[in-house]
């Protein structure tokens, strides 16, 4: 007999196995600014999206000069490293360091980027047709 405080889907419910509870909220790394950046692409990447703003720049000139070093950066990648980090950051994954830091981009700034590493392949290309 099912009452107006019990659920008939009690039985359903998962069982605990006795471990501990897990938070289902996710959780995001964040780096204290004293910390050193690892050195990989990854680690200069972030360090480029983490730097302040100069006391003189202005939040638009600021975000511009962090999109032009992001850009000079990933020119710099071959083209499986850019396809690798094109479909990364495209699919972002909980934890991701590097993803959740694009992500708070402006859609613009984001696209153009994300643009950028989908083209390696032709920037590749010229460069080779014109040496």
């Amino acid at each position: 007999m099912v009452t107006a405080t019990s659920s008939i889907f009690r039985d359903a419910r998962p069982r605990s196995l006795g471990g501990p509870r897990r938070s289902t909220s996710p959780t995001i790394a964040i780096r204290p600014p004293t910390a050193t950046v690892p050195s990989t692409t990854d680690g200069k990447l972030i360090a480029i999206l983490d730097a302040p703003l100069a006391p003189s720049e202005t939040a638009l000139t600021g975000f511009a000069r962090k999109e032009h070093e992001l850009g000079a950066l990933v020119a710099t990648l071959s083209v499986f490293e850019c396809r690798a980090l094109h479909k990364r950051l495209s699919n972002p994954q909980h934890g991701d360091e590097l993803a959740h830091k694009l992500a708070r981009l402006t859609l613009e700034r984001r696209c153009r980027l994300l643009s950028f590493l989908a083209d390696a392949r032709r920037r590749e290309a010229l460069a080779s047709s014109h040496r």
